[in-house]
């Protein structure tokens, strides 16, 4: 076998012309600048100094950057090193001042930032409802919800292996311990708070900040019937009771799902539940939890009973809690708060609890307001347990939000990381609207990796003819089709006034 026949008769020069590379990172900066974000970001960023470099270019062109792959702010140059595509781009030492000026306006500066962005997205999700019809649903098992926005609240923990400021042991290590709130909707960043590494998981003041953030991130036309989630670490008084009170507005929906302790009283419940109580979970495709027995026949498509173990359970517990033998002991929450628990057999190593190791099964709790008349598949246990299950899906965005910025702070400074974390969640928001707006099949769920190596790592030729510049992607690129595509989309979308 020759090996390495690829190899005979080919000669490398220097001397080529009009080639680009990372061509399709003009797809997004095209969009930032006609969907309104630069202009926005500019008027934010304003200074009554004279500057070569708008401050609002800079910092939309460094989120392209990091939506691109950029780690560190030296990064930034693949902007400017293509500048026959994009002309005049800013040097990385204005890039790095650009975001001192931001840390230094501390959170005031960062106010307007975000309201520039929000702003922005108010024109995408109204192209994207467009385009779509409306907004996408929320994906429930092998359901969607329509007509509601979810939010979804997580932390995260960054390592971080340097003296950053901030940076303080946890539960996972050392690091930073951000904060964020995510659209379930379009996958997209609506809010984040970057923390040190010590910040408590439950802190209600935290929470309140960041789930009054993603609210106001919305659109005012897509507040008014909302889904929000959390896990167990914000189940705590104080979010409960803004979640209450936002519930309870005239002409608003808030349903909330919420993660819960499992503590004394709840085990106490659960041992009083009979056993035709628990009802089948159903997994993300709709479809029973079970598995094979043991000793079942030889027949894999079979439809014996007992060749079939369910693996998951759920059930109500709020009457055995609040009209117990114990009396109400869930009073000073909302009354309308219901708790849920399902049950499931662990997977092999997972740690268990005395509790669950007494009867095998390992336990989750949740609390919810949805009504107890709610009709359809949407009341229904099975989907009751796969709405809040779904919340895990907020940490797919996070792990891809570390690949899109916010896996590496790269100064010492928190305010210099607050203001890299705005940037990378700004990118973040791109890649989110470059797959509604612009994008179809694979490439419209494709993760930030794969987007840089189909889309925006694409090498290109630059001509120009007739006071026009073409960029010719590679017709045997198996993506070109795409590419094109997508920037005839861009370009037709409305302009910012």
């Amino acid at each position: 076998m020759n090996t390495t026949g690829w190899l005979k008769g080919l000669q490398v020069t220097a001397d080529g012309t009009g080639i680009v590379s990372h061509a399709g990172v003009a797809l997004v900066r095209a969009m930032a600048d006609n969907i309104g974000l630069t202009a926005g970001l500019s008027k934010a960023l304003a200074s009554q100094r004279l500057l070569v470099h708008d401050r609002g270019r800079v910092l939309a062109d460094l989120a392209c950057a990091i939506a691109d792959g950029a780690e560190v702010i030296s990064d930034f140059r693949v902007m400017g090193d293509q500048q026959d595509l994009f002309g005049l781009v800013a040097s990385v030492p204005t890039a790095w001042r650009t975001l001192d000026e931001i840390a230094r306006g501390g959170d005031r500066g960062l106010g307007k930032i975000t309201a520039a962005v929000n702003a922005a997205r108010r024109r995408a999700w109204a192209q994207i409802a467009v385009r779509h019809g409306a907004l996408p649903g929320i994906r429930i098992a092998d359901k969607v919800l329509d007509g509601v926005t979810c939010i979804r609240l997580d932390a995260s923990v960054v390592t971080c292996h340097s003296d950053k400021e901030g940076a303080e042991p946890n539960f996972k290590g050392f690091g930073l311990h951000p904060l964020l709130g995510y659209c379930d909707n379009t996958a997209e960043p609506l809010a984040g708070m970057l923390r040190p590494g010590s910040a408590g998981s439950n802190t209600a003041v935290d929470h309140l900040a960041v789930l009054d953030a993603a609210v106001t991130a919305l659109p005012p036309g897509f507040r008014r019937r909302l889904m929000v989630t959390c896990d167990g670490a914000g189940a705590g008084h104080a979010l409960i009771a803004r979640l209450d009170k936002l519930a309870a507005r005239p002409g608003y929906q808030v349903i909330y799902s919420v993660g819960w302790e499992l503590g004394r009283r709840e085990k106490a419940a659960i041992a009083a539940v009979p056993a035709q109580a628990w009802q089948i979970a159903v997994d993300a495709r709709g479809e029973v939890r079970e598995r094979r027995a043991d000793e079942a026949c030889g027949d894999p498509g079979c439809g014996h009973r007992r060749c079939w173990i369910e693996e998951a359970h759920v059930t109500e517990l709020t009457g055995l809690l609040r009209d117990g033998p114990a009396g109400d002991q869930l009073a000073g929450w909302p009354e309308k708060m219901r708790v849920f628990a399902r049950r499931e057999r662990p997977h092999p190593g997972a740690q268990l609890t005395l509790f669950e190791a007494g009867d095998g099964w390992r336990y989750t709790l949740w609390i919810t307001n949805l009504p107890r008349q709610t009709r359809g598949w949407r009341g229904q246990l099975a989907y009751i347990d796969a709405a809040h299950r779904v919340h895990a899906r907020v940490e797919d965005g996070i792990r891809t939000g570390k690949d899109c910025g916010i896996g590496k702070y790269p100064s010492t400074s928190l305010a210099m990381n607050k203001a890299w974390q705005a940037a990378a969640l700004t990118a973040a928001t791109l890649l989110a609207w470059l797959r509604l707006l612009a994008l179809d099949g694979a490439l419209a769920r494709a993760e930030p990796k794969t987007l840089r190596y189909r889309i925006l790592h694409a090498a290109a030729r630059l001509t120009r003819s007739g006071r026009q510049r073409r960029l010719k992607i590679q017709s045997s690129w198996p993506w070109a089709a795409d590419i094109a595509t997508a920037w005839q989309r861009i370009s037709a979308l409305a302009h910012a006034p």
